[in-house]
């Protein structure tokens, strides 16, 4: 717990840095710790909301019923498949299915079966309504209370007629009623919730008939309205039948047409002829177009290729090809020959040009040969075109000579079907007609109730359900106290905890100082307050000093713990010169510096205390002396020599007060006649406590730092400002000679406190108990 401040200036962590400083969960768990009182009372209050609510509100109760959505099934007789045909078979379907149940369900939650549920059980006049106002005195009260409740149009006009008051009518009822479709099976639930239980019941069970009558009066309806049409049909079916079966006999007639004869066929037959004939004459069309096209470029070779086509035509052409390919061998063979004697003999040789004149003459040949083929190929084409040509306008006469008949056949089969069907249709609703009267009578609904909604029991109510309240009101409850703890947190700029100013300082503790504890000499006035106020000072001196009162108390222990730390302040001595300061007025440096000079004298060692806060000095009134001259007459005078006065009760402590108020108290504090009289009290006493003024406001203390060996910097809990303590600590710690210590005492921190019991290992209750033992044990 003790520890060692180095002499000198310090290094001062830098605020902002503090502040952006990444949260870890202990410290989390620190700050909820620390404010749990914040915490608890917005748990408090959630849960107290709840209470509340749950003793005033009016209690509700539901009920449940459940049908059944079966499948749309034939009539008793098996009649309706024949009306309907296939529909019927068709909602089995899952899909159709589905929407089969939600368009119950919808229907169930329908103004129309509302407005008639409320008109049968006259649910207006109900609670939850428009209820009847007593005439009694409390009646009446709660009526004006309850002025919003009251209908918009008089009670004497119905539903139909008053707008307003219907739309609010089934507001209400739909806010306490409820449909649930359970969720892969044929099952509707029904709830409906009331103040009166039976009410209740009664109101889901009307609309689950109200929702059966609807069902069956639908299905009637529209039976009836088939019926109904079906007979208004009937009679423009029969005239159309008639008049269809006349259309087909004048076609017959026109036509002479009396089914598929043997002349039909063979115009068929003779239009497939003909196609073929087309057919054949354009691909020998395209043959000729090719070997002309061949023959007209002039290539023997090309032609010479077109010995072995088939399109190449008679045998005159296809002895001209041999020939041509013939001619062009031996044009190979000679032109070969030609090249050999050339290189072997020279282009001089006789032999030569006897073959190159063979050669000429086989070329004119191939070149006449090959101009009779191209006149050949051009007549074969032009007699192949005129061949197509003329097979092709017999095809289009054939051809539309078959359409003209197949129109006139067409026009008789569709006029002959058209009969047919129309016959075959006025007979079946005929027949129809004659079993939905029938139907009408036996379609039932396809609802059936699976569990009649019972009267819940009174003792249970569905609202409030204060399990689930409760739980949500907890669960709320922590959300908005963390929230309020962090909000608290970011919002307070007081020093609450040791860690946080070990952060502001950047230096370890040198004190913990607890709040004084309430006694029971003091009379009741003066025991509403933890720490001594000045009024009380003036009328209970012997509380200035409580160390001295209260022996074996946390505070005094606190101050010995003190005491320890700035002996062993220093490697070398013990510091003999002490400033206590804080950075404000108001943190308790003048109890601090009192009681550290009372329990150092305990010691048995000669201790002065100064009152150095010229400005406005209260030790005097704290020890119960008068003075009329003190520290700042001795500063201003040379002649003036007051003395230290002894304090009652109190061996070895001596007190040097402020004395008046003087007008320049920084330049006394610093002037060579203060450095005198402390050189000279430092020889006639082992420790001088110096009461100095605040280190912000004014800069005395800033001057009287360089006269001390240790200065004492006090922080109030819940007081103190961080960017306080941060400036006045940086303010001294700049100024500060390299022989002084300066430490940070944290004062008024409640014995209740986490900081309390991690500080020094107990509760304060524990050891305020434990020390009331022993002085009633002795």
């Amino acid at each position: 717990m003790m520890t060692t401040v180095p002499a000198g200036p310090q290094e001062i962590p830098d605020l902002r840095a503090m502040r952006d400083e990444e949260w870890t969960l202990g410290m989390l768990v620190a700050l909820l710790r620390k404010r749990r009182a914040v915490f608890l009372c917005v748990l408090a209050v959630c849960l107290a909301a709840v209470t509340l609510y749950c003793l005033t509100a009016t209690r509700r109760y539901q009920a449940t019923g459940q049908i059944q959505i079966q499948k749309d099934s034939a009539g008793a007789f098996g009649l309706e498949s024949s009306v309907m045909g296939d529909a019927a078979s068709s909602a089995s379907d899952a899909l159709d299915y589905n929407i089969t149940l939600q368009t119950e369900a919808n229907i169930l939650n329908s103004d129309s079966l509302a407005l008639q549920v409320i008109r049968d059980l006259h649910l207006e006049t109900t609670k939850d309504f428009y209820p009847i106002s007593k005439t009694s005195l409390g009646g009446q009260f709660l009526s004006v209370l309850t002025f919003w409740k009251k209908p918009v149009e008089p009670m004497s006009v119905s539903l139909d007629r008053a707008p307003n008051r219907r739309y609010t009518v089934l507001k209400i009822f739909a806010s306490h009623l409820k449909i649930e479709p359970v969720t892969g099976t044929r099952l509707i639930n029904v709830s409906y919730s009331s103040p009166d239980p039976e009410l209740a019941a009664a109101v889901v069970n009307h609309l689950i008939s109200a929702l059966m009558d609807y069902t069956f009066q639908s299905r009637f309806t529209a039976t009836a309205q088939a019926s109904n049409w079906l007979t208004a049909q009937l009679d423009d079916l029969r005239k159309q039948t008639e008049r269809l079966q006349a259309k087909a006999i004048l076609l017959q007639r026109d036509t002479g047409m009396f089914g598929d004869d043997e002349s039909h066929n063979i115009v068929l037959t003779r239009l497939e002829g003909l196609n073929e004939a087309l057919a054949a004459a354009e691909s020998n069309r395209i043959l000729k177009e090719a070997v002309y096209r061949v023959a007209r470029s002039g290539d023997p070779e090309l032609i010479s290729g077109l010995g072995g086509n088939s399109g190449a035509g008679a045998a005159s052409m296809a002895n001209s090809l041999s020939l041509i390919q013939s001619l062009r061998a031996q044009e190979s063979t000679v032109r070969a020959e030609l090249d050999q004697d050339k290189v072997r003999y020279g282009s001089a040789y006789p032999r030569v040009a006897e073959i190159q004149a063979e050669l000429s003459g086989i070329e004119k040949s191939i070149q006449s040969e090959v101009h009779r083929i191209g006149e050949r190929a051009r007549t074969d084409y032009e007699i192949a075109l005129r061949a197509e040509a003329s097979a092709r306008d017999a095809f289009e006469r054939q051809k539309r000579f078959v359409n003209d008949l197949n129109d006139k056949a067409i026009a008789y089969d569709l006029a002959k079907q058209e009969a047919d069907g129309s016959r075959g249709v006025y007979e079946g609703l005929l027949a129809k007609l004659k079993q939905a009267g029938v139907l009408e009578g036996l379609r039932s609904t396809n609802i059936t109730v699976v569990n009649p909604a019972r009267i819940p029991p009174p003792n249970r109510p569905r609202s409030p359900n204060l399990l689930l309240y409760y739980a949500a009101a907890l669960a709320v409850g922590l959300i908005f106290g963390a929230t309020a703890v962090f909000v608290r947190e970011a919002t307070d700029d007081k020093v609450r905890s040791v860690e946080v100013l070990e952060r502001l300082t950047g230096a370890p503790l040198f004190g913990l100082i607890p709040t004084i504890e309430k006694t029971r000499s003091i009379s009741l006035p003066y025991r509403q307050a933890q720490v001594p106020t000045p009024e009380i000072e003036e009328k209970v001196p012997r509380l200035r000093v409580a160390t001295l009162n209260y022996i074996d108390s946390p505070f005094s222990e606190s101050l010995r713990s003190l005491r320890t730390s700035l002996m062993l302040s220093r490697s070398g001595s013990a510091p003999q010169t002490l400033l206590v300061t804080s950075s404000n007025a108001g943190e308790g440096k003048s109890t601090i510096a009192l009681n550290l000079a009372t329990v150092l004298a305990q010691q048995g060692v000669r201790v002065l205390l100064i009152d150095a806060d010229l400005r406005r000095p209260v030790l005097h009134a704290r020890v119960g002396q008068d003075v009329h001259e003190g520290l700042s007459s001795a500063l201003s005078s040379n002649q003036v020599h007051p003395r230290p006065q002894p304090v009652t009760n109190t061996p070895n402590l001596y007190v040097m007060c402020g004395g008046p108020a003087p007008p320049f108290p920084a330049e006394l504090l610093g002037s060579p006649r203060m450095r005198a009289l402390v050189a000279q009290w430092r020889g006639e006493y082992d420790f001088i406590v110096m009461d100095g003024p605040p280190a912000l406001p004014v800069t005395d203390a800033i001057v009287l730092e360089q006269l001390c060996d240790a200065v004492l910097l006090v922080t109030r809990h819940g007081v103190t400002e961080k960017k306080t303590i941060h400036r006045s600590f940086r303010a001294i710690s700049r100024q500060l000679p390299p022989h002084t210590a300066l430490g940070v005492v944290f004062n008024a921190v409640p014995s209740c406190s986490s900081d309390f019991y991690e500080y020094y290992g107990y509760r304060g209750q524990a050891y305020r108990a434990e020390g009331r033992a022993n002085e009633a044990h002795n």
